[in-house]
Order: structure tokens, then sequence, then C-alpha cells
């Protein structure tokens, strides 16, 4: 049959509407052959044309015929079996497409990186046994086919590294489509992991391996040693640029490590993730069965049992006893009251008026000081209760908390037992029209150096007129 496109003219037809072979050589790939039926990729191109022009479906039709495809030599080789008719498409062309689009990478394996190797060590042994002449036709064949083997090598992986690079997009995708379907998301969740799983064991983790430097093989040296072998034997018998080479070539795989690395730290992390999640999930679905039957007994007609029945799932679970003791985290959060501004803008009304005084606060002497007679503690305490005095102080619900904050880091030397003796002076000299009140209720305040401290609450309140004057008439 006369071929009826050139070359040429059927592969830029092929790259031009490169959509219809994309997805044979994806499924070709999924089924681990390296040949396409005959039908499917008929199937595909009509596929393909269903919504162009019939001049331009015709067109494409004659183009990816398989008599025009194997006359081009883009099919290589046509076989029948069991009335199949199987079609193997050229290498080179199967590697431009894949360089095309990134999903049609072929992951690196441990028997695709280990073949490789294995080649370099042939090249090598073959190499130490030639002539190293340029005249040989040997050498000159063995030296195109070491620099193949490289070039190959290098366009593996670097073609990987941009697929692997793609694949936090891709795990982005596949949560979302796991989210989308709430139904199916216990086993779709665990079809990923699956997915993710086999992608780190069977290509990343063999990947790293083959380009670590520091790495030891059983079956003889890694990589980078069998190329440092191939450049020594190139320098030793002057090849300086055969060799400067493959000294390149090996920088290329060096640099390629890192970003591999990255990656597999990110997979990492998800199948972490992903495992922890799935546990958790498991656990809450499971104990939220026992509940929910339980739930179901008290919807029976019987009138005795309306409540759950929680004893013996709170026995079985060690989570549950003693849940209520066990002090909750409390949330923070403003409030939208008038009293509670007002509060607030006099605390920072008091703590600004404290800064703006810094300059005036005492200097204590050092609590050390204190074995150097009742004077030191004399003049202290006289210093001290003197910046007590001169504070202006509003009602508060801590007045404990209140006098810690408002003197640490004010006052230098200020220490946490000087505050007991600032409470002892307010208690002993209350202020005027404020009322000082001692709850039963503990708190505990931590200092600088680490000390906790237990005390009991106390609060500063505003008096009424009435309170004042009752309590002039009982002084009298």
């Amino acid at each position: 049959m006369a071929k009826r496109f050139s070359t040429l003219e059927t592969t830029r037809l092929a790259f031009e509407h490169a959509g219809a072979l994309f997805p044979l050589i994806q499924r070709m790939d999924h089924a681990g052959v390296r040949y396409i039926p005959e039908h499917e990729l008929v199937r595909e191109v009509r596929r393909y044309t269903r919504d162009r022009d019939a001049r331009v479906r015709q067109r494409l039709e004659l183009a990816f015929s398989a008599d025009n495809l194997f006359q081009c030599g883009l099919v290589v080789d046509a076989d029948k079996v069991a009335g199949e008719r199987r079609l193997v498409l050229h290498e080179a062309l199967i590697g431009l497409l894949r360089t095309c689009n990134e999903s049609l990478y072929q992951e690196l394996t441990d028997a695709r990186l280990r073949g490789r190797l294995v080649g370099l060590w042939n090249a090598r042994q073959r190499l130490a046994g030639s002539s190293f002449s340029d005249v040989d036709p040997d050498y000159t064949e063995l030296l195109d086919d070491l620099f193949d083997q490289l070039s190959h090598l290098v366009g593996l992986v670097r073609q990987n590294i941009r697929r692997m690079q793609a694949i936090s997009r891709d795990l982005a995708d596949i949560s979302g489509d796991a989210s989308r379907a709430p139904e199916e998301f216990q086993r779709f969740r665990g079809d990923l992991l699956g997915r993710i799983a086999d992608l780190y064991e069977r290509h990343i983790k063999p990947t790293l391996a083959f380009l670590n430097r520091d790495v030891q093989l059983e079956e003889g040296e890694n990589l980078f040693a069998t190329l440092d072998g191939i450049q020594q034997l190139l320098e030793r018998h002057d090849k300086l640029a055969a060799a400067d080479q493959v000294f390149r070539s090996g920088l290329s795989l060096n640099a390629a490590y890192k970003p591999i690395q990255q990656v597999a730290r990110e997979v990492d992390h998800f199948l972490r993730k992903t495992r922890t999640g799935m546990l958790q999930y498991n656990a809450m679905e499971h104990h939220y069965q026992r509940l929910l039957e339980a739930h179901r007994r008290t919807r029976t007609q019987d009138l005795r049992r309306t409540r759950l029945d929680g004893g013996a799932f709170a026995r079985d679970n060690r989570f549950v006893l003693g849940l209520k003791r066990r002090g909750r985290p409390r949330p923070y959060a403003f409030g939208s009251t008038t009293s509670y501004y007002r509060m607030l803008f006099s605390e920072l009304e008091l703590r600004l008026a404290d800064l703006r005084r810094a300059h005036e606060a005492p200097v204590l002497p050092e609590v050390a000081a204190r074995r150097q007679g009742p004077r030191r503690d004399l003049e202290r305490s006289r210093r001290l209760y003197a910046w007590i005095d001169s504070l202006e102080l509003r009602p508060t619900g801590d007045l404990v908390a209140e006098l810690h904050g408002r003197l640490e880091g004010v006052v230098d030397g200020y220490v946490l037992p000087d505050l007991l003796a600032c409470v002892q002076r307010l208690e002993r000299e209350p202020r005027p029209g404020l009322e000082l009140r001692v709850l039963n209720r503990f708190r505990t305040l931590t200092a600088t150096d680490g000390d906790t401290w237990v005390y009991r609450r106390r609060q500063l309140l505003e008096t009424s007129p009435d309170d004042r004057e009752r309590a002039q008439h009982a002084a009298d």
C-alpha cells in the first residue's frame, strides 16, 4: 500500500494532535505492555476527531491509520495475536510524547535503575580493555554507547524530578476528590494510601538510594563510584574531553538528589498524616457505632430505657473515666459589654501611668542583703511601701495578680515575697472608697525565676457612700 503521508508530515500531525495518542500510551503503561491494540487506536482517533471538521477528521484518520504509521516508521512492528493486531510504536516517538506530558513519565523503579547501573559496569569493564585510540572503531563505538547511556540516564532522572515535584499538586487534588465524595471517603482514602505508599516504596526510595554517594551495594560499586572509575580511566589515557563529559554527567546526577529528597519528605509526611487520620477515623467510627447501638435500645417501647446505658462504654474505654475531672483550657474572648471595656481601658491607663513614672521607681536592696541586719530590711520595706502608697488603685477581681504585673519589670530588685508585704500593707491600711475582700478561691502565680506561689484571690471593691458612712460610725 502506498504511503499516504510522509514521515515528517505524520510526525507533525502526531505532535499537533498529541491528545489522540496520550490516552493510548497511558493505558499501555497501566497494562505494563509495549504495544497498543489497533482497535484502541482507531477508537481513540474517532473519539478525538468526533467534534472536528469533516476534512480534518478524514485527514487525521488517514495519518493515524496503522498502515500509514507503519510505512512512515513510527510503528516499528505489527503483530497479530488471537485475532488482535498489536502495534509497537517507535521508542523515540514515545519518549517525545512523554516529554510533552508529565503524567506519562514512567517512574524509575529499582529494576530499571539497576539495569542502567549494570550497563555502566559493563561499559567500564569494556573500556578498561580497549585501545583508547580514536582510529579504533571499537573504542569510538564504546564511547558513543557510554555517552548514550549517560544521556538517557540523566534525561530519565530529570523527567522524574519534574514529575515528582508536581506530586504535591496531585496529593492536593486527590485529597479534594476524597472530601467531595463523603459516601466513599473511607474506600477512596484507603486506595489513596496504597497508591502513595507504592509510589514512595517502589519509585522514590530506590531513586534516592541510586543517587546516594554513600550507599553500598553487594553486587558492585554504586553509581558515582562507577563514574569516578570511568573518569579516571579516561584521564590516565589523556582523554580529557571525554573525562570532562563524564564528570559533568556526574554533577547533573548529583544535583538531582536534593529535589528528590525534598519530595520524599513531603510524601513521607503525607503518608504519616494519612495513616494517623485513618486510625483516628476508624476509632471514632467504631465508638460511634457502639453509641448508636446504645441509642437504638432507648428507642423501643420499653419506657424504662429512656437514657443511654453508658456504664459499659465508660468501663471499656479508659479515656472516658475521669473525663469530668480533667481540666479544660479556658477560652479567652473579648467581652462586648460597657463595663468590660471600661475595665479594660482602666487597666491600660494604670499600666501607662506606671510606665510614665518608671524613672521614679525605687531600687530595692538585694535579697541577700537582708542578712546584714534589720536596718537594711527596714530601708527595703520603707521604699516598697512608699511606692505602693503612690500607686493609683482601682476595683479589680484579683488584686494579687494586678500588683504583681505592676511591680515586676518596674521596681528594680523586686522579688515575689515582696508581694506578700504589699498585700499586707493594703489590708492594714485600706484605701479610701475601696474595700479589700478575701475569697476562698485559690490561684497560682509563677515568677520569672520559675517559683510558683499559691494564694487566695483578693478582690478590691468600690464601696458605696452608705457603706463608708457605716464604717465611719463603727470606727467612732
